[in-house]
């Protein structure tokens, strides 16, 4: 019997290094593949596969928002995550009976997963819904937490939306959290802040500052070719981007070169 697969990651390499995994299993067969979570669920709801490889970190939902409407398909498939998520999340599938291949991607790791796939597949052609459904729970929640952030002014404490941060800016040796309801000045580097918001939406166009893309109200060409942005709902001077990261920002705003 052959099983059929689709793959879901918004990163080309990334599909072509699973396709190029897969050719040695004549078992199993890709039917299709889709690099953001809306076009994902049509697809499995169109053809039904019997396992998805779902990246966590879409353009437009996270694998675990998508793995809730599947597994509310009439045949729910076996769903492995593929992820670059800290160890904290990684933990928690091996608890259950979702898999997960943490990105590089080994020979001998995806050896392992695949062995499972098969095994699963033959003694539980589906998931048993309520483990998929508390994992989803757990995760999702996690997410959650992720979406906030508690800063400090004037003595008091406000909980903040990531969305709501409109640019991040170095003040001395702080850096100054500029959102939608105020400004913020805290001790958290501008590498730390990083980290934690790329996965949000966020880019760094220069060492000074960190923007919310969804945030960009204009750009605007400069001397020598190069680019500043300005920012909605604040009066503040633009913000330059950095030659080296000025095709990087291109490609994220649309803009051709």
């Amino acid at each position: 019997m052959v099983y059929s697969i689709v793959l879901v990651d918004d990163e080309i390499p990334a599909r072509l290094n699973l396709k190029t995994l897969l050719t040695q299993y004549n078992d199993f067969k890709i039917i299709g593949e889709a690099s953001n979570g809306e076009d994902a669920i049509e697809l499995c709801k169109e053809y039904l596969p019997d396992i998805v490889f779902l990246d966590i970190q879409l353009q437009d939902m996270t694998g675990f928002e998508v793995a809730q409407k599947l597994i509310k398909l009439p045949k729910v498939p076996k769903i492995v995550f593929v992820t670059a998520f800290n160890e904290y999340a990684i933990k928690a599938f091996e608890y259950s009976a979702i898999d997960y291949l943490l990105k590089p991607i080994s020979e001998d790791r995806f050896q392992k997963t695949m062995l499972k796939l098969s095994d699963d597949i033959k003694n539980c052609p589906q998931h048993t819904l309520s483990s998929v459904q508390q994992l989803l729970e757990r995760h999702l929640k996690y997410e959650h937490s992720r979406q906030k952030i508690t800063l400090e002014k004037d003595g008091k404490l406000f909980v903040l939306g990531l969305k709501d941060i409109i640019y991040i800016e170095t003040e001395d040796r702080n850096t100054k959290v500029v959102s939608k309801r105020d400004e913020y000045i805290t001790t958290i580097s501008m590498t730390e802040w990083q980290d934690r918001l790329w996965q949000h939406g966020f880019f760094r166009p220069h060492r000074s500052f960190l923007i919310n893309l969804d945030e960009i109200d204009e750009i605007i060409l400069w001397f020598n070719n190069s680019l500043h942005v300005k920012m909605k709902g604040v009066e503040c001077n633009s913000i330059p981007i950095s030659r080296n990261r000025l095709k990087e920002f291109k490609d994220l705003v649309g803009l051709e070169s």
